[in-house]
């Protein structure tokens, strides 16, 4: 096969899986039938040694539900009833006192299972305020379902141990930049993550960050005001290591960064 006819093939596979995400997206609220969303997740690595058969299975533990940005998933303290695992979309657990200062705990992307407690431990709580960033497209399994899952398939709970000690990573890792580094360097931390997550490549080495946050929700997680993280990414535009692209959306060059 010439270059041109995989570059061509590449192509086309991609947008068949762009368009199957599409229709489940436009299946939200609805029972998964088959293992059409669990081919989506087998991707993501929770399920990609699983036969087809054991997907169809676990595809009927769950629902599909397609939800707008910045909506309210659970609240700190209610009782854990659901996982979510994010199939396309940004989400976050966060703290917010009775000011309505918020601090983001922790984000969640494609290939992601969120809250991680309650499966390890006896937690039986929301530790966090969850929510949407983006609008998403998400697997929710109730905790009975999963609890059953994991006894059935422990695999999973290998993975979940495996899950638990990157965001453990990720959690020392911030705390040590916000000790440390400058709020520059932090922001250039969390647009590398983003574009790992979400990030598509475009034209002239620039990277395509589709899950973008607002300054509001960047200051949030970064610990500081939303005019610092407005005043870095202008920085950013002027020294052309970053463009914007529109609403919830940034371009940029991974190489200066």
């Amino acid at each position: 096969m010439t270059a041109v006819r995989r570059i061509r093939f590449a192509v086309k596979v991609l947008a068949r899986r762009g368009r199957q995400v599409v229709r489940l997206a436009h299946a939200g609220g609805s029972m998964i039938k088959g293992g059409t969303l669990m081919s989506v997740l087998k991707a993501t690595g929770w399920f990609q040694d699983f036969t087809d058969e054991q997907l169809r299975e676990i595809a009927s533990f769950g629902r599909i539900k397609r939800i707008a940005d910045k909506k309210l998933l659970f609240v700190q303290g209610e009782p854990l009833t659901d996982y979510f695992f994010v199939v396309d979309g940004l989400v976050h657990a966060y703290h917010q006192n009775k000011e309505g200062k918020r601090w983001i705990a922790s984000l969640f992307a494609s290939g992601d299972l969120f809250p991680h407690v309650g499966l390890a431990d006896d937690e039986s709580h929301y530790p966090a305020n969850g929510g949407t960033i983006t609008p998403c497209l998400l697997l929710v399994i109730s905790r009975t379902n999963m609890q059953k899952l994991m006894l059935r398939y422990p695999v999973l709970e290998r993975r979940l141990t495996e899950f638990l000690a990157k965001k453990s990573r990720e959690l020392m890792n911030r705390y040590a930049d916000s000790v440390l580094e400058p709020a520059l360097n932090q922001l250039l931390s969390l647009l590398k993550r983003l574009a790992s997550t979400s990030g598509t490549p475009a034209s002239s080495g620039w990277t395509l960050i589709r899950h973008a946050m607002t300054e509001q929700d960047m200051a949030g997680y970064l610990g500081v005001t939303p005019e610092t993280v407005s005043r870095l990414l202008n920085r950013l535009y002027r020294e052309k290591r970053a463009k914007s692209a529109g609403r919830g959306k940034i371009y940029i060059d991974l190489e200066r960064c």
